[in-house]
């Protein structure tokens, strides 16, 4: 194991094989709650390591090319175009 003694933290595993992961090391690696952890066997123990995160889009960036069929022959849109007309929707329903 690389890690030394110093640096080991000792943790209570819970009922369901749960064990808590201190703040400082979350914040090192960037944990977040949600986030998905590679649980690894080593011969000399099991080694937790953070996995890449997806990355995560917006509303808007999701919708953007589902619509791309109805849309040939007219001009492209542009982000800034969509999330325009997303806002003045949005303020004409809420004035209802």
């Amino acid at each position: 194991m690389s890690a030394t003694l110093k640096e080991a933290v000792k943790r209570k595993v819970f009922p369901k094989g749960q064990i808590v992961i201190p703040v400082a090391l979350r914040k090192k690696y960037s944990i977040e709650i949600g986030d998905h952890v590679g649980v690894i066997p080593q011969a000399d123990g099991i080694l937790l390591k953070p996995m890449p995160k997806k990355e995560k889009k917006s509303l808007t960036d999701s919708l953007f090319g589902i619509f791309g069929k109805y849309t040939k022959g007219k001009p492209k849109l542009k982000k800034a175009d969509v999330n325009k007309a997303t806002k003045a929707g949005f303020i004409e329903a809420w004035k209802r």
